[in-house]
């Protein structure tokens, strides 16, 4: 049975490591940008709706710089449906790009699907973002696959932030921070994630000395009905746990 999500905890996490691309769910875009170890300096928006931005005439494609892309990881979620996105490193490099490449780009935001590499020469782009509602079912290509165990970390910490300080509102001066859960932790999951998995905040257990989260696997729907449903997936098998010891301020792995 399914379960109503009026705010999401859980992350939904498949990997395609043959074409780098990660689908998630529970991650946002302020999740990878203050967890991508080097967050992207212009973006070109190949789909989107804001107003403020700069115009390109050689591809007809608006885009942000470094300055526009602070303001914009701290906007509501809501501004970012239908948010698509390549980076890159400098604007002549995007006057060199050819119509094929142009068609290419807004193929990528049109299906969600690349034609051929997502990565191009000329933009030396590190990234592809493509959503509809951000947070909810996001699709991104990651040219180096450990910028996402960092992202992935991120997302984590501001999870079990969430659950460790729901009842600390009336005594903020007492909130611990949660430490990061370091990389080649969360990469012995890697497994599960290229079959889909869930890190289940949802069904998470606190206790006054540990936060345990099962890592969910064997869902009965595939996670793209995450993309047009707002429920949460059930999976049939837990395959291991990630636990967060409160005193210690340190995370294990434990496989079931």
């Amino acid at each position: 049975m399914k379960k109503e999500l009026s705010n999401q905890k859980s992350i939904y996490i498949h990997m395609d490591n043959v074409i780098n691309n990660v689908v998630t769910s529970g991650i946002t875009f302020c999740d990878f940008m203050q967890g991508v170890p080097a967050p992207p300096e212009n973006i070109l928006l190949i789909k989107h709706h804001f107003k403020d931005t700069s115009y390109n005439a050689h591809t007809a494609f608006h885009y942000l710089e470094s300055s526009d892309l602070k303001q914009l990881k701290q906007a509501p979620l809501m501004k970012f449906n239908n948010f698509c996105w390549v980076d890159f490193e400098d604007v002549e490099l995007v006057n060199q790009l050819s119509p094929q490449e142009v068609a290419e780009l807004l193929y990528l935001a049109h299906t969600g699907r690349h034609l051929r590499s997502p990565f191009y020469y000329k933009l030396q782009n590190n990234f592809v973002y493509l959503t509809k509602k951000d947070g909810r079912y996001n699709k991104v290509y990651y040219r180096n696959m450990n910028h996402f165990y960092a992202v992935l970390s991120q997302a984590i910490t501001r999870k079990t932030e969430e659950i460790v300080h729901e009842k600390s509102f009336l005594m903020p001066n007492r909130r611990k921070g949660v430490a990061v859960p370091p990389s080649d932790l969360l990469k012995k999951m890697m497994k599960y994630f290229k079959e889909g998995a869930c890190i289940s905040f949802a069904h998470a257990e606190k206790s006054r000395t540990q936060l345990r989260v099962p890592i969910g696997i064997d869902f009965d729907e595939d996670l793209s009905e995450l993309e047009d449903s707002s429920e949460e997936l059930t999976y049939n098998e837990v395959a291991a746990e990630l636990v967060y010891d409160l005193k210690r301020s340190e995370w294990i792995y434990i496989e079931k």
